[in-house]
């Protein structure tokens, strides 16, 4: 998208008419709700959807052709995966022994649609990023003559595509192998391999809780809380005094922590310097999520043992590839311990995927540069704004020393923010001209009202509300994903509010 469209219709791709695009167009409060609610009218108008909720329509095609051909019963349901090492890996983390049906290259589990374990089986992909690749599924629908062309779009071919990314990736965090630089299926499978590696590792030496610090993705939360035994603790403020006194009591019992910078949607940023300092004293290895920091606003790897990112965000910067990284820290030996482990689990990414991030990358930097610059104008004029009462940024006075320590450069500045109006959201969101749907570190401006979203049934009873409000997430909050649109068109865009 060069310029902001003036309308993308309910259930339209985002990116417009892209069929591996990652999001997908909620225009209305009223959509979101019926999203989430699952109402017919808003289901059946989705041409697309975040690929760990919604089925991409070219899965959906391969699904119904092996229904055809493979003589599945009624009784029965095919879900896809994206292999059966991802398979396996969901037979050894819930015991189970999943029949897998495999043709050209393509894999679905089949299973009966009463079994006791379905919903284990679909919980298990979602939290831990194993669907299958838009593009695999394309392929093999183009192998069974089922679809006349693949999608037209640009990827690198030259054959070392993997390595371009690697070395991108390992340049930006400074680091001098690209060895250390691990791809993963998804981000969601990145954070998932380094949690199960740490926890792993960890168990034989009697430590086996894991702990939550800050408000974390909802995704992220599942995975500690369904796959460590509910040994888990979590500290949901971003209070490092709370977490060292309970370390003190509590260390050597813990396997790991793991914590996004900043967090996602209140943009705060933990005093990464004072929290590695705690987490070395009491030999605790630490995850960070260092998706909305990218490696060029915030220096992340120097404090943590292992980060995990999403590419699919930033890094791809269109909102049409799924793909996470591991990135080792060299001077950690945690990570050291943890690299075979980590190789052993991983859920490797899709060639075509590879190709079509490894041209999206070379402009990593430029984009997030741009995108950093766009975000300090746009937060000028928001602060401005007699239609805006609170915005959450880097910038914001509690947590500014935290992100100034770790700042990268003057101009550096993670390119999420999120605000609150004066008024019930549906009033400024269902006018605004933005594509709006799920995901962000897009080159297009992209909005998202956060916790309709992400917490939908936590806004359904007031015992969920007041949890929300008891963290500082308010149902009325706007997501903004700022992209690389003149600055200019973007502020226009809330001008006409």
């Amino acid at each position: 998208m060069k310029e902001i469209p003036q309308h993308i219709p309910c259930g339209s791709s985002i990116p417009i008419d892209n069929p591996h695009a990652v999001s997908v167009s909620l225009p209305t409060i009223a959509e979101v709700i019926g999203y989430e609610s699952k109402n017919p009218y808003v289901m059946q108008k989705l041409q697309s959807g975040y690929p760990r909720f919604f089925m991409n329509k070219l899965i959906q095609k391969a699904q119904h052709s092996f229904f055809e051909t493979k003589g599945i019963s009624a009784a029965g349901e095919l879900i896809p995966v994206s292999s059966p090492h991802a398979v396996s890996l969901i037979n050894n983390q819930l015991h189970t022994d999943l029949s897998i049906i495999s043709d050209n290259g393509f894999d679905f589990i089949q299973i009966e649609k009463e079994a006791e374990t379905l919903s284990q089986v679909k919980s298990f992909i979602q939290n831990n990023g194993l669907n299958p690749s838009s593009r695999k599924a394309e392929d093999f629908l183009l192998n069974q003559g089922l679809l006349s062309a693949p999608f037209d779009e640009e990827r690198n071919m030259d054959g070392a595509a993997e390595e371009v990314i690697k070395k991108t990736l390992a340049e930006a965090y400074e680091i001098s192998s690209s060895d250390d630089v691990i791809l993963c299926n998804t981000g969601m499978n990145a954070v998932y391999t380094a949690y199960k590696a740490i926890h792993s590792i960890q168990a034989r030496k009697g430590r086996t809780v894991f702990v939550q610090l800050g408000w974390l993705y909802l995704d992220t939360i599942e995975i500690i809380k369904r796959y460590s035994n509910d040994k888990y603790f979590q500290i949901t403020s971003n209070n490092l005094d709370e977490l060292e006194g309970w370390l003190a009591n509590n260390h050597a019992e813990v396997a790991g922590l793991i914590t996004e910078v900043p967090n996602n949607p209140l943009i705060q940023c933990l005093d990464l310097p004072r929290l590695r300092k705690i987490t070395q004293k009491y030999n605790v290895p630490l995850i960070i999520d260092a998706t909305i920091a990218t490696p060029y606003n915030m220096e992340v790897l120097e404090y943590a043992d292992i980060i995990a990112e999403s590419l699919t965000k930033f890094a791809c910067g269109n909102g049409d590839v799924m793909m996470g990284a591991i990135v080792l820290n060299p001077k950690s030996e945690v990570a050291a311990e943890c690299d075979a482990e980590i190789r052993q689990l991983v859920e490797p990414p899709y060639i075509k995927d590879i190709q079509r991030l490894a041209f999206k990358i070379v402009n990593y930097k430029s984009r997030v540069e741009k995108i950093s610059l766009n975000t300090h104008a746009l937060l000028d004029y928001l602060k401005h704004s007699k239609k805006v009462t609170a915005i959450y940024s880097a910038l914001n006075p509690e947590y500014l020393d935290n992100f100034l320590a770790v700042r990268k450069n003057d101009f550096a500045l993670p390119g999420l923010i999120s605000i609150i109006f004066d008024k019930k959201l549906h009033h400024y969101y269902d006018h605004l001209r933005f594509p709006k749907g799920p995901s962000f570190g897009t080159e297009f401006t992209l909005a998202m009202p956060y916790v309709y979203l992400a917490h939908f049934d936590l806004l359904q009873t007031t015992e969920g509300r007041q949890y929300l409000e008891s963290i500082g997430l308010k149902s009325e909050l706007l997501r903004v994903s700022v992209g690389t649109e003149p600055i200019e068109e973007i502020i226009k865009v809330f001008e006409e509010l």
